[in-house]
């Protein structure tokens, strides 16, 4: 059967086809047989459709990395399980600073401090242009000092109804913008914030005291409301003398968890006193599970994450079901390198996977398996791969999905 045979074939065909579809991989095979079948995925691709694949696709590793001899040619190479691929038409943007992604979107902050959203997976997009949104500059002159930005939805789903959250500056604060708005707003009475994720309408902020507070922004006027106690778990002699990232997580079930990541950190102070780099090894994880029982709410510990696998870094931490992604882990973390507050990053080659049953690694210094040429003084992060616009698998150079 030549290629316009396979033109010719009944949309009722190639919609049970695409029907038996589980991974945006092979969707993009589809798409690239010919045209007709490349408009006819694009067509379809809506509503449960989107809804079925997009949860079917364990996160893809975004890890930046000199070509050559030059530090300052730096191309960024995409991972999952089992492939690498290069991008050819997305690269970092002038001295913008990364600061994770959210949704499929890249997050970065400019010398300006003007934050932008950056999209390798898509095209031309309402109110940007080629899969670029610039959002107006945060009034805080500091983009080291922005400790974490997300999205409450995909922009290319919905580009009239999404904010942008972020936790800036040494205290911890929060300041949102909505679509169309032309300023940030601050929740003045939200401090001291680790960790913030999306979910169900809400934001849910976890602040210094590890303690959950939803913020609703709906109204004019952001909502507060504490739903869970502080967490305080009992600390081995090891635990006590290392530092501790929180992260806040939602499982499938829509359980709300709390990681603890317990590091040693080796910090170089250089020259004037200013610019510190500081080194960081990943000792081990917790997790709590908060529950409601009899009115009120408690963290339990719990050394069980089902069939998920976890994925933490300086993203929207993503929690994954394992018999969904090819390859994945189960009941495991995986997690990238942490770059601490007030710090210039440097690279420690700290990723791998750990096992919460057992707590062992099951892998560390991911980066080596991937890479022979250097990193970049860019994080790594972790990117949800997303299928959207005109130009289907054109993001790689040579795809072989």
């Amino acid at each position: 059967m030549d290629q316009s045979d396979w033109a010719c074939l009944p949309e009722d065909l190639l919609d049970l086809i695409l029907s038996r579809l589980v991974t945006l991989s092979d969707y993009v095979r589809f798409s690239t047989v010919c045209m007709p079948w490349h408009t006819f995925a694009l067509e379809k691709y809506d509503g449960e459709r989107h809804l079925k694949l997009s949860t079917h696709q364990p996160p893809l590793l975004f890890l930046p990395h000199t070509r050559g001899s030059k530090e300052e040619e730096i191309t960024i190479s995409i991972h999952n399980f089992s492939k690498t691929y290069e991008l050819e038409s997305f690269t970092p943007i002038g001295s913008q600073r990364w600061h994770g992604s959210s949704h499929g979107w890249l997050i970065s902050v400019d010398e300006n401090f003007a934050i932008t959203l950056s999209n390798p997976f898509c095209s031309k997009l309402k109110g940007g242009d080629d899969g670029i949104i610039r959002l107006p500059p945060v009034p805080y002159k500091n983009c080291y000092c922005i400790e974490k930005v997300i999205l409450s939805a995909n922009p290319t789903m919905t580009p009239d109804d999404y904010t942008v959250m972020i936790i800036f500056n040494m205290y911890g604060k929060l300041t949102f913008i909505r679509a169309g708005d032309k300023e940030w707003t601050y929740i003045n009475k939200c401090h001291n914030v680790d960790d913030v994720i999306y979910s169900k309408g809400l934001f849910y902020a976890l602040d210094g005291t590890c303690s959950v507070i939803t913020c609703d922004i709906s109204e004019h006027y952001p909502m507060l409301n504490k739903v869970s106690p502080r967490l305080s778990p009992n600390l081995s002699p090891d635990e006590e003398v290392q530092e501790i990232k929180n992260y806040i997580v939602e499982s499938a079930g829509g359980d709300l968890l709390q990681l603890l990541r317990f590091m040693d950190w080796t910090t170089v102070v250089h020259g004037d006193n200013t610019k510190r780099i500081t080194h960081v090894e990943t000792k081990g994880f917790r997790a709590f599970k908060l529950l409601f029982l009899n009115g009120e709410s408690k963290w339990v510990e719990t050394k069980n994450l089902g069939n998920g696998s976890l994925f933490l870094g300086e993203n929207n931490s993503t929690y994954m079901s394992a018999s969904d992604c090819l390859g994945c882990h189960p009941n495991s973390i995986y997690f990238t390198e942490y770059c601490p507050p007030h710090t210039y990053f440097a690279h420690s080659y700290d990723m791998g996977i750990f096992n919460l049953g057992d707590g062992s690694f099951l892998q560390r210094d991911c980066v080596s398996k991937f890479l022979s040429s250097p990193v970049s003084i860019l994080p790594p992060i972790w990117i949800e791969p997303t299928f959207q616009g005109k130009k289907i698998g054109g993001f790689v150079k040579n795809p072989k999905l």
